[in-house]
């Protein structure tokens, strides 16, 4: 199983089991209280942010939520502690990776220090309105790594809840402070070379823009999808290490109907 595979699977078990703990109730839990899917399939994603080249690993495919009070949603996961009486805004807690990379990954890459895939843990705060749902979260990393901090805000719109088809897309704004930007994109002096200048960014905010959703094919099965790009800001786009302003992410596989 790659580091990957790994993270998102401790994450999601995680974030479950807290929530489990804030039940009240040891009762057997009902079938009505898991809605989503769950399965494995493939994820494809740039070698690293900002690369122009791309890989592909199996993986666990994850998108549930638990009683309302613990969510997965493919690379977030999530806990909710508070929730309105209308169920329309919830406080918790969310967990969000960050990748990183090696220096075999990519020719710019070569001589660098490895930066290491990061979790990233933090408070949450969402909103569904009668028009898009808002989940805004602020996350530091608690692997080490950076040590930094990341805010994300995040629109997301169902499209389709049929019989066969579930479909959301969503808009995301990630702001990267001069910590996680420099880890992920900045070149040490003792990485420098005549192609590949000292550099230090300064904090960067970078687009999301993806959709995510579901085949039914049957009561038992469906067919999970999605799709993301990435637009990098400028403080990052800038770095001598970026080959293209786009990463992209992507997965596909075959989910249990919970």
């Amino acid at each position: 199983m790659t580091r990957i595979s790994r993270l998102i699977l401790l994450a999601a078990l995680g974030l479950s089991t807290a929530a489990a703990a804030q039940t009240s109730s040891p009762a057997p839990e009902a079938k009505d209280d898991w809605s989503g899917y769950a399965g494995a399939g493939a994820i494809g994603y740039s070698r690293y942010s900002g690369a122009q080249g791309m890989r592909a690993v199996p993986a666990p495919l994850l998108q549930f939520e638990y009683k309302g009070i613990a969510y997965v949603d493919i690379l977030r996961a999530g806990v909710r502690f508070w929730g309105s009486e209308d169920k329309k805004m919830a406080l918790g807690i969310a967990a969000i990776p960050r990748f990183g990379f090696k220096g075999s990954d990519g020719s710019r890459l070569t001589g660098m220090a490895e930066r290491h895939l990061s979790v990233n843990l933090g408070p949450s705060f969402e909103w569904s309105t009668p028009i898009v749902d808002l989940n805004v979260a602020y996350v530091a990393d608690v692997a080490g790594g950076s040590k930094g901090g990341e805010l994300h805000a995040l629109l997301f719109k169902q499209l389709a809840d049929t019989t066969h088809w579930d479909i959301g897309v969503y808009t995301e704004l990630e702001r990267l402070d001069h910590r996680v930007a420099n880890y992920y994109f900045g070149v040490r002096p003792e990485e420098a070379t005549a192609d590949r200048p000292f550099y230090q960014p300064g904090a960067s905010t970078n687009w999301n823009l993806g959709l995510m959703g579901a085949y039914r094919i049957n009561s038992r099965y469906a067919l999970m999808f999605g799709v993301q790009n990435t637009r990098l800001g400028g403080a990052a786009a800038g770095s001598p290490i970026v080959e293209t302003r786009s990463a992209k992410f992507g997965y596909v596989g075959l989910g249990w109907r919970l």
